[in-house]
């Protein structure tokens, strides 16, 4: 008797993507129901895909104007009810080849890459304290000057804000708003009350220059364990968190009592196989017109500050998620012409070893980072009493601090977000020939200088 044969046939393979579709009455209604923070799981059920497309009912819509295609920003299209296309979330078949489709369904294909708080070798011990980070960036003669962040917000993009470990740490709880802030719609813990851990070290770190700023918690990474500061998130969560911002921010006007807003970001991708295959339209690492970046400009086109981590994979020390590249290893929106984008050094002003050298990734902004700021310090002990803040995290989150504070009186009518960087860069502290270099960038920030050069400090 003949022995049967099974025949192997090749299987689809299925991708996460972010997938524009045009506007109909249930993107409409997910993206309202995602807006006011409700889930928009049964209003996207009614939205019709082909077959073997799986919709992310939980992620809804996010309005995306007249589409990534579209060059100029009109704010007002990123309304639910304005706007021609949305972005959804979607798995989508992929043939045996591997080979990703640019469009589906006559809808563009976007990159959903993986993204992460950015790493740091964890054996170094701490160079420098809180005191002296004040020291360095001058801040007694910013609040002498009104400079202390009164009336400005800080958005934590992050993993989260324990407001009760930064309380026991500054001795009084510092201003967060609650109602301003966002929490993708599987969270559950209210804004303030999540787990210690990288989110709330960005915070503590921003409030150095700014004591007096209002913290917005917005946890876009993914929920971790005390301790761990290797949770990961999507940029299409970071799409529906900037685009909740533009709602508040943008749409209706600064919320009462606010007159600016500054976002920290201290993440970033780790390395090119976390996203699309070179050559993809979609992909995020090195395409200028991805569609976060036209949430980016919205909010910074309206005055916002949007503030970015370098990279940890500096060519001494990189993270270990870096998988040794090293060479233009600032990538995606870390490399976006509207952000700041910061190094990281001691408070003694020498470049720390993980943090990442310029030029960025072929394809973006290669001046980057723009300048360098505080990191491996002991300040906010969020992993225990030893370990530093440390990496292009905490450079970041230093940095959004001191913009905050210039912007306690230079508001966004007067000095727009491209004065701000301009301002930074210009009045950075350099080390050797004038101009931008690959190392610190235009050099270290100094937040008294570039306050003298605004008008703000005689």
């Amino acid at each position: 008797m003949e022995a049967s044969v099974a025949r192997k046939t090749a299987q689809p393979a299925f991708r996460r993507v972010l997938w524009e579709r045009p506007r109909d009455p249930a993107l409409i209604g997910a993206a309202e129901r995602v807006a006011a923070g409700e889930s928009p799981h049964e209003r996207l059920g009614a939205h019709r895909v082909p077959e073997g497309v799986r919709l992310h009912r939980h992620f809804g819509a996010v309005p995306i104007g007249a589409g990534s295609a579209a060059r100029a920003i009109a704010p007002a299209t990123f309304d639910p009810r304005q706007a021609d296309r949305f972005l959804v979330r979607a798995t989508i078949p992929v043939p045996a080849s591997g080979e990703i489709p640019t469009a589906l369904d006559g809808g563009a294909i976007h990159s959903d890459a993986e993204i992460g708080t950015t790493l740091t070798c964890g054996s170094s011990r701490a160079v420098g304290t809180t005191a002296d980070v004040r020291t360095r960036l001058g801040t007694d003669v910013l609040a002498r000057n009104g400079l202390d962040g009164t009336g400005v917000a800080i958005a934590i993009v992050d993993g989260g804000i324990s407001l009760a470990r930064l309380a026991a740490r500054l001795g009084t709880p510092p201003l967060l708003d609650g109602d301003q802030s966002w929490s993708p719609p599987t969270r559950v813990s209210a804004p303030g009350q999540h787990r210690v851990g990288h989110g709330t070290m960005c915070a503590f770190d921003a409030l150095i220059a700014a004591p007096k700023a209002t913290l917005l918690d917005i946890p876009a990474l993914g929920a971790r364990s005390a301790g761990d500061h290797s949770a990961a998130g999507t940029i299409g969560i970071a799409i529906q968190a900037y685009w909740f911002l533009i709602t508040r921010w943008v749409l209706s006007g600064p919320p009462p009592g606010l007159g600016a807003l500054v976002v920290s970001n201290s993440w970033g991708i780790y390395h090119p196989s976390l996203d699309f295959p070179e050559g993809h339209p979609g992909r995020y690492i090195d395409n200028p017109d991805h569609p976060f970046r036209a949430y980016v400009r919205a909010l910074t086109l309206a005055g916002t500050d949007v503030v970015f981590a370098g990279s940890n994979c500096g060519p001494e020390c990189p993270a270990a998620p870096c998988l040794q590249r090293v060479q233009g290893a600032i990538m995606g929106a870390n490399a976006y012409p509207e952000v700041l984008t910061l190094g990281a050094c001691t408070v003694a002003g020498e470049r720390l070893g993980y943090s990442a050298t310029g030029p960025s990734i072929a394809g973006m902004m290669p001046q980057k980072p723009d300048v360098t700021a505080d990191s491996h310090f002991l300040g906010s002990q969020s992993r225990n009493r030893f370990t530093p803040d440390g990496g292009t995290s905490a450079a970041c989150a230093v940095a959004a601090g001191c913009v905050a504070a210039l912007r306690t009186r230079a508001k966004p009518a007067t000095t727009s977000a491209a004065a701000m960087v301009q301002a930074l860069r210009a009045t950075a502290l350099q080390s050797g020939p004038p101009g931008w270099n690959a190392e610190l960038g235009y050099g270290i920030l100094q937040p008294v200088e570039a306050g003298r050069s605004l008008g703000l400090i005689p």
